[in-house]
């Protein structure tokens, strides 16, 4: 960016924007960037995704901070926002619109790790209440339509609540048309209309309409001006696509080999094995080395 362009007002940027936008806040390294950049931004994001007002946060003190801008290590580098709200709870807040894989697993080890925050022989009547909150592109469970959803630690037969200190939320951007239209005009649904906009247009129109995400719109504008961020976002893409490459290739793979046992197993008139190894995986695993089909 210019030293011209950099005199520009941010407000004014986002005023004269048009067309399409390049990296959206469904980018996690633009995530990132904004609700980093703005700490009046990430307050009425965490109003909004906790259900609280905006002045019951007093404070929240990001405890991951990254150098904006600088180069990242794609593998290591975990672009979840943590983070002390109001000195008393402990939040981690993701954006994930791929690599859904094991969320649930992945969504409870941060949790834990988030969770465990007293050393050993401190007492745990310490421990801070911790949650943890994905924004994802789609459920990671089928038959799942909520918008958004919480999980806690339940009796099972009960339903009694075991404890509120360790939590789980969800935020479903793909199921935007579920949400009942007296609550379309609730403010976490207006920032999922933020996080899914992929125009200008959009973006301006939503930040005049409510005030709580102008904040979020005008970071936006600003950091999109900069080159260092753009590489940045650029990075991330190229890696969620180099996993999905990935991955598929390896689905393929996988999949030609037990295509190749499974015509072996025919050849060899052994029925009865083909079918033990449909729903027995140890079995198949078995008859895979007995192949030579493992490497």
């Amino acid at each position: 960016m210019s030293n011209e362009e950099k005199t520009i007002a941010p407000a004014s940027l986002l005023k004269n924007a048009a067309g399409p936008i390049k990296y959206g806040l469904t980018n996690d390294y633009m995530f990132r960037a904004v609700f980093q950049n703005s700490e009046e931004a990430l307050r009425h994001l965490l109003s909004a995704l906790l259900e609280i007002a905006f002045e019951e946060i007093v404070s929240c003190e990001i405890k991951n901070p990254i150098i904006l801008g600088e180069t990242i290590d794609e593998k290591t580098c975990i672009l979840d926002i943590r983070l002390l709200l109001n000195r008393n709870r402990l939040i981690n807040i993701e954006m994930q619109t791929s690599h859904l894989e094991h969320w649930d697993n992945r969504a409870l080890f941060y949790l834990s790790r988030l969770y465990c925050s007293i050393r050993q022989g401190e007492d745990y009547g310490q421990l801070l209440p911790a949650m943890h909150i994905g924004i994802l592109s789609k459920s990671p469970f089928e038959n799942n339509n909520e918008f958004f959803s919480e999980y806690l630690i339940r009796n099972a037969k009960t339903g009694h609540v075991f404890s509120r200190n360790f939590s789980i939320r969800m935020l479903n951007l793909s199921q935007m048309e579920n949400v009942p239209e007296e609550e379309k005009d609730s403010e976490l649904y207006y920032w999922a209309k933020l996080f899914k906009a992929t125009t200008w247009e959009e973006i301006r129109m939503l930040s005049e309409e409510k005030d709580y995400l102008n904040a979020a719109a005008t970071n936006l504008c600003e950091l999109s001006e900069e080159e260092k961020i753009q590489l940045q976002c650029e990075a991330r893409d190229r890696y969620y696509l180099e996993m999905s490459c990935a991955q598929e290739a390896g689905y393929t793979k996988g999949k030609n080999v037990i295509n190749q046992l499974n015509e072996r197993l025919i050849q060899a008139g052994r029925i009865e094995d083909l079918k033990r190894s449909v729903s027995d995986e140890v079995f198949q695993t078995q008859l895979l080395q007995e192949y030579g089909l493992l490497e």
